[in-house]
């Protein structure tokens, strides 16, 4: 089943606003964004870290990525280089960046999932932030309402994405990024166990060829019944295979910035 195909008259939840079905999918997909990473080879400056997803939680927006997307083992810190040459795709047309300004990450607990989840406060401004700041996904705890369908969203890494920029790269003219946004349908995974805090399991609903790259991408559900349909950001992806899809959900997100914040 599509978005789409839940009833016309029916508008979702989504976030602040309540959207038609046609437009919930274009506004989830953008909530999620291709992750790159500026390279010491300047032969070669532009390279994919996987996907990133973008969250606002007591008036300040945030963007999630993974430690493995930058081969930080558990337990190191977060180098500031990170924050330096990590690129968060922005705009539309000519490629921009968001601008990250510190790193929020667990320091103990490394044998948990939840442990590879790094969490980086936006700047107050970007050049684009008025295009960005609507995609920002307000954070709230994991739901407990009826699941009518759940859909995994990220920037795999497919061909045809980044190839023609390595490819073609001149220094001196801009190259080509064909950034793909990709949405496809789950079933969240109720009699998944685990003693593994926060970790919960999604089955794909048809096997997916491509699995690289949807880590700190997301699983948003639209829960509720009809008239009262909504859509809710389930958690963060940090691991994606042929048959399942495992995330960190959204109440450790709550939980490591309530406590930063000393709430």
């Amino acid at each position: 089943m599509l978005i789409r195909d839940l009833p016309r008259f029916n508008s979702i939840k989504v976030g602040w606003r309540y959207l038609k079905p046609g437009d919930v999918s274009e506004t989830i997909t953008q909530s999620c964004r291709m992750v790159l990473i500026e390279m010491d080879d300047r032969s070669l400056p532009l390279a994919r870290r996987g996907s990133a997803t973008l969250i606002k939680y007591g008036g300040k927006n945030y963007v999630v990525m993974t430690r493995h997307q930058f081969g930080l083992p558990a337990g190191s810190d977060v180098s500031s280089v990170i924050l330096e040459t990590a690129r968060v795709a922005s705009g539309k047309g000519v490629l921009s960046n968001i601008l990250l300004q510190r790193c929020i990450f667990e320091t103990g607990n490394p044998d948990e999932e939840y442990h590879d989840l790094l969490l980086f406060e936006t700047a107050a401004h970007w050049k684009t932030k008025h295009l960005d700041q609507p995609y920002f996904f307000p954070l709230t705890p994991f739901s407990d309402r009826q699941r009518v369908k759940s859909f995994l969203v990220g920037n795999p890494s497919i061909d045809g994405v980044i190839d023609e920029y390595h490819e073609n790269f001149d220094p001196l003219r801009p190259g080509a990024i064909n950034i793909k946004r990709v949405i496809s349908e789950c079933e969240f995974d109720s009699g998944f166990n685990t003693n593994a805090s926060y970790f919960r399991r999604y089955l794909n609903v048809k096997e997916r060829p491509v699995v690289d790259g949807y880590s700190g991408g997301a699983v948003f559900s639209i829960v509720g019944d009809p008239g009262d349909h909504e859509v809710v950001l389930d958690g963060i992806v940090v691991r994606a295979g042929k048959n399942h899809v495992h995330v960190i959900d959204a109440d450790y997100l709550m939980s490591l910035l309530a406590e930063r914040d000393g709430v």
